[in-house]
């Protein structure tokens, strides 16, 4: 009941006017910086920090600025799905299950129903993250602690046969692709001891390869290439999203509940443990296209 008061306290008092004119701003503020890849929305948050220093200093700001800055993080991850979807480039790292399937998508037209879905998706994903930390929050944070080598190996380990799981190429090329991203964790400083490891003598080595880098430069770089060799023909997907497209997705997904209740449960363990955001979607794109598909719907199946 303390966490229930708590929890209606809050929404009292991020429901006011001001406050809810702040998150519409901080959600757009969010889609455009997650749009540009290569920033993401902990970049984002940072560079539009000083917006909120004059906020703190009122009654009451500090909290609005916080729910600024929150929106903005929750909009920049969804912008990483846009880029994703119609140009194959995800903004973000765990935006590249998102290219898999929402790429094609794109391409065959259905754009807007591929944006739909993915922003309702995360809405439900992060709904029931916020009801797991607000009520299970004593519980999750035991269970981390319990958390020691042994068990992040076995979460890795896990994560990489869902890699050579949900890949469409064969098994060989996962395993060099995933070498290679070995070689490039290999290069930098060691967070353990501080012991340089193929640095080469060159400063620039010393933070190591950047994952978001590494991914934009192998997809967007890419993209690029065969638009040049396409004769510079714009290949982006065109999303024109009306409320009838979005009323259409909505009433198809509703067969899909118990994805989503799956993907759900794998990014809230992927959380607790923590995995982190890219191991999950992997593992939860694994996990969908292994599971059987819903039934279709009477109209159809008649």
């Amino acid at each position: 009941m303390e966490e229930i008061h708590s929890l209606m306290q809050g929404f009292s008092v991020a429901l006011t006017p001001m406050n809810l004119v702040l998150m519409l701003t901080g959600i757009v503020l969010g889609v455009i910086i997650g749009v540009l890849p290569g920033l993401g929305g902990a970049n984002g948050v940072a560079i539009l920090l000083p917006l909120t220093f004059g906020m703190a200093q009122t009654p009451g700001g500090a909290t609005s600025a916080i729910i600024l800055l929150s929106c903005i993080y929750w909009g920049a991850l969804f912008g990483g799905a846009i880029t994703s979807i119609l140009f194959n480039i995800p903004g973000e790292p765990w935006s590249v299950a998102t290219t898999f399937d929402g790429y094609p998508l794109a391409q065959q037209g259905r754009a807007g129903t591929a944006l739909t879905a993915a922003f309702t998706s995360s809405f439900v994903g992060a709904l029931v993250a916020v009801i797991v930390i607000t009520f299970l929050s004593p519980v999750v944070a035991n269970f981390a602690l319990e958390f020691g080598p042994p068990e992040f190996f076995s979460v890795y380990l896990l994560t990489f046969c869902a890699f050579v799981g949900t890949s469409k190429e064969p098994p060989f090329k996962t395993l060099a692709s995933m070498m290679l991203g070995f070689t490039l964790a290999a290069v930098g400083t060691d967070t353990v001891t501080g012991t340089l490891r193929f640095t080469f003598g060159m400063t620039p080595l010393l933070n190591g390869f950047d994952f978001l880098v590494a991914v934009i430069g192998l997809f967007g770089i890419g993209e690029i290439l065969l638009t040049l060799e396409e004769g510079l023909a714009f290949k982006g997907a065109s999303a024109r999203i009306n409320m009838r497209v979005v009323l259409d997705t909505w009433k198809e997904l509703p067969r899909y509940w118990m994805t989503s209740l799956r993907a759900s449960a794998v990014g809230c363990f992927m959380g607790i443990v923590p995995g982190g955001a890219t191991p999950a979607s992997f593992m939860s794109y694994g996990v969908a296209r292994r599971s059987p598909p819903p039934s279709p719907p009477r109209s159809s199946a008649r």
